[in-house]
């Protein structure tokens, strides 16, 4: 089966996106709409849809693109996954997709993609960690961590956080969970025990942490996007980004890196060898250009990895490869696959608002 590669300018000016990796031959036209394979390894891509529609959903495409699906969710479970698709979790051959607008987590098995509960009594969670049997959903509106029972799927505790509790992440026995500003703005990380819950301290920070990731030496590495005024215009007053080093020892911050003023960079993630950083860096705070840094830098790149505006990004842990989602809240948009060398090499159709992405 020979795989078809578009050139992204030529698609731009051509106005049409089309499926990837696939002939057009009519036999591929009904793999793209029939029920998964056995084996569901390959990348997924979280839409999370127009805010209020209800059209979230999940595209993917198989490691060995034999398989493509625009909406795996749906096709599987012949239901729309909801309002506001807000990431993708894989953890222990389940993959947990929380749905923002819908006040809802929604359950997979990553054997087929078959639904195999919800978690409701939430307000508006947005990302997900688990650690042993136990899953932990922040929740942007209520300002509290979920506990989750993975077995029974029941909410068990609530961790009380700062403002927009977003990304999180687990170094040391330590849940460190970003409060990322909400409808304002926070400059903190909520820092609780694992097992019992309890909050262990608060870490000040610049303004609006979203994310963290854990890197090769062991580091708590977290992205603060800053905060824009009112007209969303930047200014020299704004409060610049900023990316740190902590130490989960002791919760010292080791390193900051301040972005100028205008850059408000989100969405980070890191390598499987966990010696790179990648973030989206742009002026607005919710999309931007690809950087790629070493965790040992001392300063930040001083130009873009790969020069092109999106609003979802992805690094797959096998093979170092990366994936940007175009923005476009509206319509059906596409994804673009550059290998680790920051080289294009294709690009896929999938639904409105591509925010991120996740490998199996």
């Amino acid at each position: 089966m020979s795989k078809i590669f578009f050139n992204v300018q030529q698609l731009l000016l051509a106005g049409v996106i089309t499926m990837f990796l696939f002939s057009s031959c009519e036999k591929d036209k009904e793999t793209a709409v029939a029920l998964p394979p056995d084996n569901l390894n390959g990348v997924f891509i979280i839409n999370e849809g127009a805010y209020g529609s209800g059209n979230g959903s999940i595209s993917f495409i198989s490691s060995d693109s034999s398989y493509y699906n625009a909406d795996l969710y749906n096709t599987v479970n012949n239901s729309a996954l909801g309002d506001i698709v807000q990431s993708m979790t894989i953890y222990n051959n389940y993959a947990y997709i929380p749905v923002n607008n819908s006040q809802r987590m929604e359950v997979v098995s990553m054997t087929d993609f078959k639904r195999k509960g919800s978690i409701t009594g939430l307000s508006s969670p947005r990302y997900f960690v688990g650690n042993g049997n136990t899953g932990f959903v922040s929740d942007w509106v209520s300002n509290k961590v979920f506990v989750i029972n993975l077995s029974s799927l029941a909410i068990i505790d609530t961790i009380p956080c700062g403002a927009g509790p977003e990304g999180m992440t687990i170094a040391n026995n330590k849940l460190f969970i970003c409060n990322s500003g909400g409808f304002s703005d926070d400059s903190s990380i909520t820092v609780a025990d694992i097992n019992t819950h309890e909050i262990i301290t608060t870490i000040h920070t610049p303004v609006n942490p979203t994310c963290a990731v854990v890197d090769a030496n062991g580091m708590v590495r977290v992205l603060c996007k800053g905060s824009l005024g009112s007209d969303f215009t930047p200014t020299p007053d704004d409060a610049p980004g900023a990316l740190l080093s902590i130490d989960p020892s002791n919760f010292g911050i080791t390193q900051t890196l301040y972005f100028n003023y205008d850059r408000h960079p989100v969405k980070m993630q890191i390598s499987s060898d966990k010696l790179n950083l990648f973030y989206l860096n742009g002026d607005q705070g919710y999309s931007g250009t690809i950087d790629k840094m070493l965790i040992d830098a001392t300063t930040l790149p001083s130009s873009p990895f790969i020069n092109s505006e999106f609003y979802g990004l992805g690094v797959n842990p096998k093979n170092g490869d990366i994936y940007g989602g175009r923005v476009n809240f509206s319509a059906n948009t596409y994804a673009v696959h550059y290998n680790s060398a920051g080289i294009i090499q294709d690009s896929v159709a999938v639904g409105i608002g591509p925010n991120g992405f996740a490998f199996n």
